[in-house]
């Protein structure tokens, strides 16, 4: 078995091209890692509307390929082709990204929530397998997925292409449990799942069809984006139902904590914020802190503490606790700045708290690298509440940028995060706050005893932010752990 790999990266979305979170952003890191270890490797993805804007935006072209499909969708045939993204300011050694042209499918506004992506995201799954062997000048050694919307690879692989691609192995990876793709029985001829599949063992799910299911019980190894996230799954609390799949698996589940492209968040290199600056020299935080403020048009001079968040506005980030929190934050002099975009219900509650206390809350809403950037720099302390975080990406930014982690210790963050206790300061060790109760207490006695540190211990404070810039959060070492992943898949697949 040589131990350079063919690599086909199939997924849903990938960074700048098209990204709603952490998802996008490994995709486009963790392929380049990957390939500087010296394999091959390509990146497969839909053509949405979104990218072909992007590319544009970018001074980017899209390239035709000759990699055709026309695949059946129950009595409909649809065709498509990859178009290679060329882009000029990627470097000679950049991954190559082939996004999947079918405007029938992803011609449309929006990337997710759409009746048919049952079938969008099987064509789109299907036409990778017929595809990949073409794009990399030969049969890929193995087919990364991502998530429910690639799952179903490792079930194809399994049974109808396992013709076709008889030596090539999968490996399926859950970001985030929570996001299975459920959809009605009568959708397995639209999703060409033959009929056999359709069992407990295999896709069946209380008499619907799991998508994320089908690539669980079929993959040649599964992995997860940390090593607690890979054991708390296997349990109820965590499973969301697949607890005992996962269980029934657990032979070839890994956990492989997420990194971070330390080439685009660094502060001593970052070009969005006003001044760059290292574990050497925090000066440069300053400055960054002054023009947050600024932004925000608070009082320069007021020394209080500033919080942020860069966050999807959903249950399971925990955000609802800091709207609850917001009124004891507000008495404890604490400035809240928050970026992101989600639930209707929790945009209006921070939307109303915003205006209820103006010199206390600022609500930016969408995805806005520049501001995410100038958050994590800016910022004293950084909020993650999350009920359950698979990794987590923003707590190891934050930690790059000398801003403090104050987060619940649940998943990637448990993994990451560790706590000011004594003895981990004398150890050199801690770099944040955590805390273990799913409530609104729980989070106030956390931000309570960081405020502790904030304003009665500098020093402390100083050694935090310290302990956490020189974290090393790099994908080369999640890269090399993926690679035995793929190695251990393939004598899987090939006995």
């Amino acid at each position: 078995m040589s131990d350079r790999l063919r690599v086909a990266y199939a997924v849903s979305e990938v960074g700048p091209w098209c990204t709603t979170g952490g998802l996008g952003e490994v995709s486009a890191a963790l392929p380049a890692a990957l390939q500087a270890q010296g394999h091959d490797v390509i990146v497969l993805m839909p053509l949405y509307r979104e990218v072909r804007q992007r590319v544009a935006q970018h001074g980017a072209r899209l390239v035709a390929t000759d990699a055709i499909t026309g695949i059946w969708v129950g009595s409909h045939r649809l065709e498509g082709r990859f178009l290679r993204i060329d882009d000029p300011a990627a470097g000679e050694n950049h991954v190559s990204v082939y996004a999947y042209d079918c405007p029938a499918l992803f011609d449309r506004d929006g990337i997710y929530g759409h009746g048919d992506d049952c079938a969008r995201f099987s064509v789109f799954s299907r036409a990778v397998l017929d595809c990949a062997g073409f794009l990399l000048g030969g049969a890929p050694d193995i087919v990364h997925c991502h998530d429910w919307h690639t799952a179903l690879i490792p079930l194809y692989l399994d049974g109808p292409y396992r013709h076709l691609l008889p030596r090539t192995a999968s490996v399926l990876t859950i970001h985030n449990l929570g996001y299975q793709g459920v959809v009605p029985r009568d959708q397995l001829d639209v999703a060409g799942i033959p009929a056999g599949y359709f069992h407990p063992e295999r896709v069946e799910f209380y008499g619907a069809l799991n998508l994320l299911k089908g690539g669980l019980t079929t993959a040649n190894a599964l992995t997860t984006v940390s090593p607690r996230y890979a054991q708390e799954i296997r349990t109820p609390e965590f499973g969301e139902h697949l607890d005992g799949v996962l269980r029934a698996h657990s032979d070839r589940l890994y956990g492989i904590l997420n990194g971070i492209d330390t080439q685009i968040w660094n502060p001593a290199h970052d070009p969005f914020i006003p001044a760059t600056y290292d574990e050497q020299n925090l000066d440069g935080k300053a400055a960054c802190r002054a023009q947050l403020i600024s932004y925000a048009d608070w009082d320069p001079q007021d020394p209080h503490p500033v919080f942020g968040v860069v966050s999807r506005f959903v249950k399971q980030k925990g955000l609802d606790l800091v709207a609850e929190l917001v009124p004891w934050l507000v008495q404890r002099s604490v400035r809240l700045l928050l970026l992101g975009q989600g639930e209707p219900a929790l945009v209006e509650w921070f939307q109303r708290l915003a205006g209820e206390y103006p010199g206390h809350v600022r609500l930016r809403l969408g995805h806005e690298p520049a501001m995410a950037h100038a958050l994590q720099a800016g910022c004293d302390a950084f909020l993650m509440p999350s009920r359950y975080e698979p990794c987590g990406l923003s707590q190891l930014c934050a930690m790059q940028y000398g801003t403090v982690p104050i987060v619940r210790a649940v998943g990637g963050l448990r993994d990451t995060v560790v706590e000011a206790l004594p003895q981990n300061l004398a150890a050199g060790k801690a770099t944040g706050f955590t805390f273990f109760r799913d409530d609104v207490g729980g989070l106030r006695g956390a931000v309570d005893k960081a405020l502790d540190a904030f304003y009665l211990r500098p020093q402390v404070w100083r050694q935090l932010q310290l302990n956490g810039m020189r974290q090393d959060f790099t994908w080369q070492r999640s890269a090399a752990a993926y690679v035995q992943v793929f190695h251990a898949a393939l004598r899987q697949r090939r006995g």
